[in-house]
């Protein structure tokens, strides 16, 4: 009896190790049958695109417009650090894609000198690189794809005159009484080059200067640290609780606008401080439907991503390219943002 036990138990070990056997031989068969159906397409160009937040709905739009502009000539464009469990700074992911030896890079650019001497690595390398909408104005990448900060400057001057209009409109309503003088605080970025928002700066105080009424601005700029979105909102509710508030608050990017919007909210203060926002993600456009921000600032991301690729192209192909794209720009208000809103719901369809 016993020996038949040890028989049987050795033919149950034999036979599971066949099965085991035939099991694998099987899968993976059937795994090398489907990857030889499946065969992968192989793109003529490989690019990279990096920037500071790639979770931002601005930077994915910038994405989508490079992604299906480049598949359009069989080129294929990876958000770089996208699928990456760590959060790696611009740096680091430049050094990555350096390594990878990616035929192109396009890349949220500063004027830091670490940033300069990757870009000038990339070149060296024989990388083409496309700075987007922040330059690295001393590297040597071939093109510079943004929108033009005078232009921005200028329009962010016309609506803080024409927040000032509606506030006087409001006060006359409710008070009988007309200000003269008027608080506007700039939020800018500290990773943000100092040359792109001087030039934004310029643009809003000659656009100001036009205004004829006699009202009199004091302009604040206030640096906000955006190297995430908690030290940013901290940054920006200390605004809320100085003694004096602005009357009005100039947002330069959407994550500003984000936490501007929310803390009016939190303090109670729509209608008493302007937000002029950045962007049309649909939080933004929701806040400027329901009146909490006067307007913002939209950015055509999609053409900017489009045209990064454009540049990349050319510069491969032939050698040279522009030296500079500029994507276009357009005021969001309670005039016209329901047709944005329409637009966006289009789009998710």
């Amino acid at each position: 009896m016993r020996s038949k036990a040890v028989i049987f138990s050795i033919l149950s070990i034999v036979f599971a190790a066949a099965v085991f056997i035939v099991a694998w031989m099987y899968f993976r068969f059937a795994a090398g049958t489907d990857a030889e159906e499946q065969p992968q397409h192989s793109y003529q160009y490989y690019y990279a695109m990096i920037t500071d937040d790639y979770k931002s709905s601005f930077w994915q739009s910038v994405w989508k417009g490079a992604s299906e502009t480049a598949l359009q000539k069989d080129s294929y464009v990876e958000l770089f650090g996208s699928d990456l469990s760590y959060d790696y700074s611009a740096e680091e992911l430049m050094e990555m894609a350096i390594a990878a030896k990616v035929d192109g890079i396009m890349v949220y650019g500063s004027s830091s000198e670490k940033m300069t001497q990757l870009i000038d690595e990339a070149a060296a390398n024989g990388i083409s690189v496309v700075t987007m909408y922040s330059d690295s104005p001393l590297s040597g990448r071939c093109s510079y794809v943004g929108v033009s900060g005078y232009s921005i400057g200028l329009e962010y001057g016309r609506q803080i005159c024409s927040a000032k209009r509606d506030m006087q409109r409001v006060a006359s309503n409710d008070t009988g009484e007309r200000k003269r003088y008027y608080n506007v605080t700039i939020l800018v970025e500290e990773n943000k080059t100092l040359y792109d928002q001087n030039v934004i700066l310029s643009g809003m105080k000659d656009s100001i200067s036009r205004d004829e009424s006699g009202d009199q601005y004091n302009i604040k700029i206030v640096s906000v640290d955006n190297s995430n979105p908690f030290s940013a909102e901290e940054s920006v509710r200390n605004i809320f609780m100085e003694e004096e508030l602005p009357d009005i608050i100039v947002c330069l990017s959407e994550l500003d606008t984000t936490c501007a919007y929310q803390a009016l909210i939190d303090y109670n203060l729509v209608g008493t401080v302007y937000v002029l926002g950045y962007y049309n993600s649909e939080t933004i456009l929701n806040a400027v439907n329901r009146n909490v921000v006067f307007s913002t600032l939209a950015v055509d991301t999609e053409e900017l991503g489009k045209y990064c690729v454009e540049a990349l192209d050319e510069y491969r192909n032939y050698g040279n390219t522009s030296q500079y794209f500029s994507a276009d720009v357009t005021i969001i208000d309670r005039s016209n943002v329901a047709s944005f809103m329409q637009k966006e719901e289009t789009d998710e369809k």
